[in-house]
């Protein structure tokens, strides 16, 4: 096969949605006679992502306060969680202490966390992270604790064979075992982590795309709303395509083993 053909077929698909649910958009706005003021039609948004991009750039002191906000928190959040998983996995003793509590704070909506979080550290970026963290560290605990745990006990039984230290162990088999997991967690974890950074902007009120959107909407500004919006999936988008890459190229032996 044609590599080149091959590759455009791969975009066409990826693209193919993306155009299908836009012509729906132009037709459901035009079809109804929807306001504007309560939904724009593609045009009118996507010349407003134009202006805030390129031509004024408004839009990117938002958007870049709510990717490195979103970006600290997930990275705090996904340490702690990788770190716990792994320890959890690798010692029954302390899973059986831990793991009833990690469940019983996950239980409890993070929506309802925030105010506490804010009155804990402030009105601050502090507080936004902090609650990112929170939101984004279950997936990637469990996908870490999930690996780990089920790295083949024949390998275990090796390198316990070879006198490993339990650090070699779980750097050398349980870790590698676990990668693809641990991946899948972060992929998920992305995700919320951005629904958490919003939600915080919505209650702070200090900036960030969170703040757009519910700015604009009070202002009956939907196009500015609803550009937010799509920049706000775009970014989720990006990083989600990006470690599925680094799980595609980087955890190389995953698609070995399956086939």
């Amino acid at each position: 096969m044609n590599p080149v053909i091959d590759l455009a077929r791969g975009a066409a698909v990826r693209v193919a949605p993306i155009v299908l649910l836009v012509l729906v958009w132009y037709a459901v706005v035009r079809g109804f006679a929807i306001p504007s003021r309560l939904m724009p039609g593609p045009g009118e948004v996507f010349a407003r992502v134009w202006a805030g991009l390129v031509t004024t750039g408004d839009l990117w002191p938002h958007l870049w306060l709510t990717f490195k906000t979103t970006l600290g928190g997930y990275v705090l959040g996904s340490v702690l969680a990788v770190l716990l998983g792994s320890a959890l996995a690798m010692n029954r003793k302390l899973e059986l202490l831990t793991y009833p509590v990690v469940v019983l704070i996950q239980a409890v909506p993070k929506v309802a966390i925030a105010p506490l979080v804010l009155l804990w550290l402030g009105f601050d970026t502090r507080s936004t992270i902090a609650l990112v963290a929170l939101i984004c560290f279950f997936p990637v605990f469990v996908g870490t604790f999930v690996g780990v745990r089920a790295t083949p006990t024949v390998l275990l039984d090796l390198f316990q064979t070879l006198n490993a230290s339990l650090l070699k162990t779980y750097l050398h088999c349980s870790l590698p075992n676990a990668a693809g997991s641990i991946v899948a967690g972060l992929q998920v974890g992305w995700g919320f982590a951005l629904v958490g950074c919003v939600v915080m902007e919505f209650i702070m009120g200090m900036g960030g795309a969170g703040f757009l959107i519910d700015n604009s909407a009070n202002a009956l500004d939907a196009v500015t709303a609803v550009a937010a919006m799509i920049l706000l999936g775009v970014l989720g988008y990006l990083g989600g395509s990006l470690l599925a890459l680094v799980r595609r190229r980087a955890i190389f032996w995953e698609g070995a083993r399956r086939g």
